[in-house]
């Protein structure tokens, strides 16, 4: 069954009410899942929101971590991972901080990001540009309307520097960013509030610099259907064996919600290009 405005992306079935905010990643070869995990989740350990990660495969969970901590995302590079979030998340942060492990058992935490006077900090997305990694983050910063996604630039995962100019949603609800890089470009994957109606889509935008964005011709990239209630939000997607994986949260907007996942038989690249033709 196709979803939003591509006839080849279609949905699984697969549904799950442990986790929130998810990235699927490849390690070591495996399709790899980390989701930001419920306090009620089976196999969470410390009876409040925390941080793991499963084997997409077995459904087997790896590694718990970071109790306290949601609205996180997942970077690999060989055989590190880096994950991103924030403690205390229904009401935002003053700070993003990274855990590093190198084998899914040991990690070190990092404050990378701290927020500015005024700004309160959400979710966010990693990726490698060339010789450098972007960070697109959500912000609810008090000279905007909330929410707004800005950018910073790192060369090692752990120190990052803002990029001046680069924001993005500054008239508008833009939220949950999921951000790639592909031949030059940057592809956004973002959530709109389509006011007046209480109703979440998630759009894509690209850009050459982090500065000048397009909007893509034929969004939204995912609109909620039937069960999925009025939201289609934190999308993140993966590409592994000629598919891509698109995984993605629904429900009301305020204390329901699932997540669930789509396939699209294509590579990452043509998938975006799909939303622009």
């Amino acid at each position: 069954m196709p979803i939003g405005t591509n006839p080849d992306l279609i949905r699984s079935g697969w549904v799950t009410e442990e986790i929130g905010e998810m990235t699927p990643f490849l390690y070591r070869g495996e399709l790899m899942l980390f989701g930001s995990a419920k306090s009620e989740a089976e196999a969470n350990p410390f009876g409040e929101r925390c941080l793991w990660i499963e084997n997409v495969a077995s459904r087997r969970v790896a590694t718990t971590f970071a109790r306290g901590y949601g609205l996180g995302s997942a970077y690999c590079e060989g055989h590190a991972a880096y994950v991103y979030a924030i403690p205390n998340d229904s009401r935002g942060a003053n700070h993003i901080d990274c855990f590093i492990s190198h084998d899914m058992s040991i990690w070190s935490k990092h404050t990378v990001l701290k927020a500015l006077p005024g700004e309160e900090l959400f979710n966010e997305s990693i990726c490698k540009a060339g010789d450098r990694y972007i960070m697109a983050y959500e912000s609810r910063d008090a000279r905007y309307p909330p929410f707004t996604i800005f950018f910073a630039e790192s060369n090692d995962l752990i120190n990052w520097m803002r990029i001046p100019g680069a924001v993005y949603g500054t008239d508008r609800y833009t939220a949950c960013p999921t951000i790639r890089f592909i031949d030059g470009m940057f592809y956004m994957l973002y959530l709109e509030h389509l006011k007046p109606a209480w109703w979440f889509e998630t759009y894509v935008a690209r850009s050459t610099d982090l500065i000048h964005w397009e909007q893509g011709s034929k969004n939204p990239v995912l609109k909620p259907e039937g069960a999925e209630d009025i939201n289609a939000s934190d999308v993140d997607l993966v590409e592994s064996d000629g598919k891509v994986f698109v995984y993605y949260a629904y429900g009301d907007q305020k204390s329901s919600g699932a997540v669930t996942w789509a396939e699209y038989e294509g590579p990452l690249p043509e998938f975006f290009r799909f939303y622009f033709s």
